[in-house]
């Protein structure tokens, strides 16, 4: 990761000022150590269209970001200097044009450790390559009889999605939205297609390119930076929304000005196009007290998908962001714990998200290194412990036992739906993991029959074992029915 040493910072300004800063910075040649953050502020006179020909010609140094709406010259000033990585800053406005001698002696002064007071150089204290929390630049706007809606996309080389996941969200029977969208350096047409779509509905539309890719931590962080609605949805670049998603969040969370979040059914499509549907986790669209559904957190995910939770933009105000793999996959459940030991929700049983199931999906990687199951022996630990430090929280708490047990039994289903597949060897890690996770599974009959297929010498026997396997179990890899509703829940208006 390219770690610059000046960041230059050009926001809010006019065409013809944009243009004289980027050719004194890209013409000299005594500073190479650096990168380029460009905001623009819903300009009109080509000020955006000169900044993305200076970004493609100077790839991996110009991060870009645009407004779709004028956010002011001190809050596009303080985006900025949030997405600014190097220790050093330079701010040019058409007061404080590029002076290469000032810039090299005022540095320098900095590098000394002097105290420099000027209000376009300094030092940066915070660098967020690792940003910690949600935290846009603006605060939400509330009292709209239709409040605004932030629909944040991220994205990385998901150009073959891309249009179609776009083309959902356009098609929302809710109109009052905004797209934020962020991309880490995409390396096929993926800004190329988001630019021909924010061209096209520029009203709508804040974007953001990363220089380079920082991960998908930084890219969802960069699409929250933009966030000025009531409610929010994170919306992965793969996946699809279905017409009537944001209105019927809307109104659920409208109707019940309790609830943190509206939860809703997903559907699935697979990399031949394959739509498949599955039995909702609750078998009724309902509001659920926070402390009823967080003890059913702690024995299932029940939404599979980040893109299944819609939130009132105030209750992420201090949650912390996911980073790594693990903590992407298991982040938004600590986090949705964390809400629901305070709040409760609404589930909406209708499957308004489609969810694309792809080889580079987090899903396929999650499955393949066995965090499915390691990651949720650690995540249930944690939910309980966490539930012991909020009152009223003790059916939460008192379920880890259970947990457990079902997790072992989950780690069976992966192994069965492994030897099914052919991936004999995480099939066997999968079966050993169960027995780790809960030693009771010992005298499970599926275990029993499980145990057998590893003891058969041929391939010809074990494939014949494999069939009674498949006649006994198949119905146990993917759940096909319902749950009714925690107590005490109630049904919603629709």
């Amino acid at each position: 990761m390219d770690k610059p040493y000046i960041s230059f910072i050009l926001h809010s300004m006019k065409e013809q000022t944009l243009k004289q800063s980027l050719e004194a910075i890209f013409t000299q040649a005594e500073l190479i150590d650096f990168e380029v953050i460009i905001c623009d502020d819903a300009s009109d006179d080509g000020g955006w269209g000169l900044a993305r020909r200076i970004a493609k010609q100077n790839q991996g140094v110009v991060t870009l970001c645009r407004n779709h709406h004028p956010m002011g010259y001190e809050k596009n000033r303080q985006k900025a200097l949030k997405i600014a990585k190097a220790p050093f800053f330079v701010e040019l406005t058409s007061e404080f044009p590029f002076v290469l001698s000032l810039i090299k002696h005022d540095i320098h002064q900095l590098e000394s450790g002097e105290t420099l007071k000027h209000n376009h150089i300094g030092r940066l204290k915070n660098i967020s390559y690792l940003p910690t929390e949600f935290s846009p630049i603006t605060s939400p706007v509330h009292g709209a009889e239709s409040p605004l809606v932030s629909i944040c996309i991220y994205n990385y080389n998901y150009g073959r999605y891309l249009r179609e996941c776009l083309d959902s969200v356009l098609a929302q029977t809710y109109e009052n939205i905004e797209i934020c969208f962020s991309d880490n350096a995409s390396t096929d047409d993926s800004w190329d297609i988001i630019n021909h779509y924010a061209d096209n509905y520029p009203q709508t539309f804040n974007l953001t390119r990363s220089r380079e890719n920082f991960g998908a931590y930084h890219n969802l962080w960069s699409s929250f930076l933009n966030v000025q609605g009531q409610f929010v949805l994170k919306l992965c670049s793969d996946d699809v929304i279905k017409p009537g998603y944001i209105e019927a969040c809307v109104k659920a969370l409208m109707s019940e000005p309790e609830a943190a979040f509206a939860m809703v059914h997903r559907a699935t499509i697979n990399e031949e196009g394959i739509y498949q549907q599955e039995a909702p986790f609750y078998d009724s669209s309902c509001f659920i007290s926070g402390d009823e559904q967080a003890a059913v957190y702690m024995m299932s995910s029940v939404n599979p998908s980040v893109s299944q939770v819609f939130y009132r933009t105030e209750v992420l105000s201090d949650k912390r962001l996911p980073a790594a793999l693990n903590e992407r996959w298991f982040g938004d459940r600590l986090m949705d714990f964390h809400i629901c030991c305070s709040y409760p929700i609404v589930y909406i049983k209708e499957p308004f998200l489609v969810q694309r199931i792809h080889q580079q999906s987090d899903s396929q990687r999650i499955e393949e290194n066995l965090l499915q199951c390691l990651g949720e022996y650690v995540l249930v630990h944690q939910l309980a412990d966490i539930a012991s430090i909020y009152p009223g929280m003790e059916k939460a708490q008192a379920r880890l036992p259970a947990a457990l047990n079902k997790l072992g039994k989950l780690s069976l289903r992966y192994c069965l739906k492994q030897l099914f597949m052919g991936n004999i060897t995480l099939a066997n890690r999968y079966y050993h993991l169960a027995l780790a996770i809960d030693t009771s599974l010992n005298d499970d009959d599926m275990v029993i029959q499980i145990s057998r297929y590893w003891l058969l010498k041929t391939e010809a026997e074990r494939e014949e074992y494999l069939n009674i396997i498949r006649s006994l179990y198949s119905d146990n890899i993917k759940r096909n029915y319902s749950y009714p509703p925690p107590q005490g829940a109630r049904p919603i208006s629709r």
